[in-house]
């Protein structure tokens, strides 16, 4: 007859305890945020030529005015290369339609209309925000371009219109898709060490 191994009590409580601390170390180190697809979106950015009040409300009134021109065809976009296609088709009445408003407010001022990859920094928009980047967008630099400008989005359609309500900082209830992106806290705390390290390396190279 062989003889019945007993496990010792201890050593399975010890696995056990062991086995909870590494489960509970591997959920403490992963870090879930929800991140909006910057790549999902167009951007709008108009420039005003100074900082002074009428220029500052010559902007306000110049985006109104495109995107009251732009929403009724954007509405019935579904997709970001249909509406890359009726943004880049509509260049020229963007143009117009801005000329229009300055003229029609006794400014003299040019237009000139950018659509490519900008930088812009983070930006909130009521309940969401979008974090600094190169977004793909639509500029309206407005004579020289060198005052504040304004920001909002013109795929998925998050602008108002009326100037009173978009110049206070609300939007429309859409907001732009979003995924799941789950990291490594441990990962990211050796990525930020070593970026910081690339750079006293380079400013030690530096003369």
């Amino acid at each position: 007859m062989k003889p019945v191994l007993k496990q010792n009590p201890n050593r399975k409580q010890t696995l056990l305890l062991l086995s909870a601390l590494l489960m509970f170390l591997f959920l403490s180190n992963i870090q879930c945020t929800r991140e909006i697809d910057t790549n999902s979106l167009i951007r709008i950015h108009v420039l005003a030529s100074s900082n002074s009040d009428t220029d500052q409300q010559l902007k306000l009134k110049v985006k109104d005015d495109v995107i009251r021109y732009l929403q009724p065809a954007l509405k019935q976009s579904d997709s970001l290369t249909e509406s890359r296609r009726i943004i880049l088709s509509s260049l020229p009445q963007i143009e117009q339609t801005a000329l229009q408003t300055l003229q029609q407010n006794g400014c003299k001022d040019t237009v000139t209309l950018q659509y490519g990859y900008f930088d812009f920094p983070v930006k909130y928009y009521g309940s969401f925000s979008l974090p600094a980047g190169n977004y793909e967008a639509l500029r309206i630099l407005i004579g020289e371009g060198k005052g504040r400008n304004w920001w909002c989005v013109l795929f998925p359609p998050l602008c108002f219109t009326d100037s009173n309500v978009s110049s206070s900082g609300k939007y429309t209830d859409q907001t732009p898709d979003t995924h799941i992106q789950f990291k490594l806290k441990s990962i990211e705390w050796l990525k930020s060490l070593q970026n910081k390290e690339n750079d006293l390396s380079e400013g030690s190279e530096r003369p």
